[in-house]
């Protein structure tokens, strides 16, 4: 079963969450808004496809690194610039970042878990992702 199937607000403690597990039923609960919880599971999904866009580009130098030349060659043309990497890596950050913060400050109107709690933050939008994408959770 999943924590808070109905996303209920749950009340922030006196006390910082000690443990990911804590924190998770607070983190939906601040996710009540549909449009918030889909701006958020686009933004992660966005975020992971740049990553990995990220990692392919970087293969063909990992390969030419390690000796494996034949298929640098091959890989070549996935390849991502060095001075482009910050900028696809920068692109992942604004958009995961970009849209849950507005579906935060415009839809749902509430103030980021991510600003007192960044780790467990980032680890419940990649929670509720798995969750929705698995069939464990309704996204709406």
């Amino acid at each position: 079963m999943v924590a808070n199937p109905t996303y209920e607000v749950v009340p922030a403690p006196s006390t910082p969450y000690k443990s990911f597990r804590e924190f998770y039923p607070f983190y939906l609960g601040e996710h009540r808004n549909k449009v918030n919880r889909t701006l958020h599971l686009v933004g992660t999904s966005g975020s992971i496809a740049l990553g990995l866009r990220l990692a392919a580009g970087a293969l063909p130098y990992i390969l030419s690194l390690l000796s494996y030349h034949q298929l640098a060659g091959r890989t070549r043309k996935w390849a991502i610039d060095g001075k482009d990497a910050w900028k696809w890596a920068l692109l992942a950050v604004v958009e995961g970042y970009g849209l849950a913060w507005i579906g935060h400050f415009f839809v749902e109107r509430n103030r980021p878990a991510t600003f007192k709690y960044p780790l467990y933050s980032l680890r419940g939008d990649f929670t509720l992702l798995w969750e929705v994408l698995t069939f464990q959770r309704r996204a709406w």
